[in-house]
């Protein structure tokens, strides 16, 4: 069965995963303990460069990594890995201290605030509310393939799933992984603090280019 979890305390700052954002301050610290040494002597000066491009690279794929556990596309997840990147691995900057002290508080405030009239979405409601649109769409394939087989689709889901299944209008396999994730639809639907992850929605994509696929044939 699909994976779904529980809900917990949001883990992310303004959309940054939080633990990724944490895990780039050490990094910073310890770049700004490296750089100072290095400048301590001019022979160290035209290694800065290259501490700098080392610590880009590793806060953008550690970032990154972070980002795509949060649910974020891979190009929502590069394009915020890049930034962090660029702001860590600027020599002798405190701006991403003061980026993350910012992001840190802003994630306190904003939600307590009064007369704040948009509170950011968490992660968690941002995935659940996608999966619910994602899975109409899937809802609106599968009438079209019934309708396409000549016959009228069922209100319920798991009639269009077997009916497609026993006419052989869709393989095993995918009927499957349909009935999977209607059973994770269930739980987001009727139990509180059941949220979708990233696989079910990478899984839910996958599914519906297949099923695109078999209507438009």
């Amino acid at each position: 069965m699909a994976e779904y979890n529980e809900l917990k305390k949001p883990s992310s700052w303004l959309g940054f995963h939080r633990d990724g954002l944490i895990m780039v301050l050490f990094l910073d610290l310890l770049w700004t303990i490296i750089e100072i040494g290095t400048t301590a002597t001019v022979v160290g000066i035209p290694a800065i460069p290259f501490i700098a491009f080392v610590m880009f690279g590793l806060t953008y794929w550690l970032v990154y990594k972070k980002q795509r556990k949060l649910g974020n596309s891979m190009k929502m997840a590069m394009v915020r890995a890049f930034f962090l990147g660029v702001v860590a691995g600027l020599p002798f900057s405190v701006t991403y201290w003061l980026m993350v002290f910012v992001f840190a508080i802003l994630n306190q405030v904003l939600p307590k605030s009064q007369g704040v009239s948009v509170k950011l979405p968490s992660n968690e409601q941002f995935n659940l509310g996608k999966f619910a649109i994602e899975f109409k769409e899937v809802e609106h394939l599968l009438k079209l393939a019934i309708e396409q087989a000549g016959k009228i689709p069922s209100s319920k889901v798991v009639d269009n799933i077997e009916f497609l299944r026993a006419r052989r209008e869709i393989p095993v396999e995918l009927a499957n992984s349909l009935d999977q994730l209607r059973e994770v639809r269930n739980h987001v639907t009727h139990e509180v603090g059941i949220n979708p992850n990233a696989e079910n929605l990478r899984l839910l994509k996958k599914l519906q280019d297949e099923l695109r696929a078999i209507v438009k044939e």
